[in-house]
């Protein structure tokens, strides 16, 4: 081969690669419906929603998703083919989408694995009978990906449940067909329980719980049950801890440590309050540009339970990579009274006799220079305190594991 071809050759593999690189896809952001409306949905609440997310600026945040979840359903023709509510959507599902896609923001909607709809059970919503995808694969999801042109898609699993299915051979079939439909669709994998190392193939995110909770107990459960998945979490691949709750009647502490562990453990960030009432408070806290960019960033490593003692918690996760020496600690005060939190800062990987600065996250107070080998923070009730700390990591230190399940 001559130079020039293998020049050629080298810098035609660069391009791949650095393609490769920036194909990165964060953790969606946005706004779903399910948590405050469930399925007392209708095409004006998701415009208002729409319009809310643009006039309050969220999306130079990043929330750029508005995801209709169950309730838009109206029945089939004969042939098979999806009828929209005509009373809750009178305009159609397409007509919505394209209201959405004009604000610069992307549009997601909701199906079920089974013949039914988790609402047309558990809400009583009965027209949900016979709306999910089975024995409808190709037709539902052509119509939603291709002809209404949704972007994201949240697959369910109470039908296929009450059927007895395989769930990965059913997640499987669902989205490789979304693919060839839609190759750039975000594909969310529902089925309320962390469902197998399969599912890090298949879903862009998958639910590991079942439903949240508006209370702070259903917060701790949830981020529990994340603890110990954080092997699976990767670029593109996430564990999703469901919509948040953030705005919806916890205490101001509560909502920023719930916030706060949402974007340490890469799940998606959609918000599940009333977009067109939102207190400057609830926008202080979905707009911590710190947090959020560790949320989207291309590095993935999901924040781990470094030190337990009892209702007191330190997480942590490095920044860049285990070696960064750049690290994001986050002490949790399970306890509902305000309580002290310490750790070593050579247990987190730095070496503190060389120095390192402390940025707190939230506060945005900053240590200019600390040769500390321990740190103290009191931590409010139900609370979080967040640090980030740049020193010179350790040769050794907690994060470099390399025992991916």
């Amino acid at each position: 081969m001559n130079p020039r071809s293998i020049l050629t050759t080298l810098f035609a593999t660069l391009l791949t690669l650095t393609c490769v690189k920036a194909e990165h896809k964060p953790p969606v952001m946005g706004w779903a419906s399910w948590n405050h409306y469930h399925v007392a949905i209708n095409e004006d609440i998701i415009k208002s929603q729409a319009d809310a997310m643009i006039n309050a600026g969220l999306h130079r945040y990043g929330y750029t998703y508005i995801n209709i979840d169950d309730g838009f359903f109206g029945g089939r023709d004969d042939q098979g083919n999806l009828i929209v509510h005509q009373q809750r959507f009178p305009n159609g599902m397409k007509k919505l989408a394209k209201y959405i896609h004009k604000k610069g923001l992307k549009a997601g909607i909701y199906s079920d694995a089974g013949f039914n709809t988790c609402a047309s059970k558990y809400d009583k919503d009965t027209i949900g009978v016979g709306m999910g995808l089975y024995g409808h694969d190709e037709q539902d999801l052509t119509l939603f990906l291709k002809e209404w042109d949704y972007d994201f898609i949240k697959v369910d699993w109470c039908g296929a449940n009450w059927l007895g299915l395989d769930e990965q051979v059913r997640y499987t079939q669902i989205g490789e067909l979304a693919r060839r439909i839609k190759p750039s669709v975000v594909y969310n994998v529902c089925r309320w329980e962390f469902p197998g190392k399969w599912v890090t193939q298949v879903g862009d995110s998958w639910r590991i719980s079942g439903d949240i909770r508006n209370n702070f107990e259903s917060i701790l459960r949830i981020i529990d049950i994340n603890a110990d998945l954080w092997p699976y979490a990767s670029s593109g691949r996430y564990n999703d801890m469901d919509m948040l709750q953030v705005g919806r009647g916890m205490s101001y502490e509560e909502d920023k440590a719930h916030f706060t562990m949402w974007c340490l453990m890469h799940s998606p960030l959609l918000l599940g309050n009333d977009l067109t009432k939102l207190s400057q408070e609830t926008r202080e806290i979905i707009t911590n540009q710190e947090l959020i960019a560790i949320n989207q960033s291309p590095y993935v490593y999901q924040a781990r339970r470094l030190f337990d003692h009892g209702d007191l918690e330190v997480w942590g996760r490095p920044l860049a990579h285990t070696m960064s020496g750049e690290v994001v600690i986050a002490l949790l005060n399970r306890s509902k009274e305000p309580d002290i939190i310490d750790f070593n800062v050579f247990a987190i990987g730095i070496d503190p006799s060389k120095g390192y600065t402390v940025d707190d996250l939230w506060t945005k107070e900053h240590t200019a220079s600390s040769q500390a080998s321990i740190i103290t923070r009191t931590v409010p009730a139900h609370g979080i305190v967040v640090l980030k700390l740049k020193g010179t990591a350790l040769p050794f230190n907690c994060f470099q594991f390399s025992d991916k399940k």
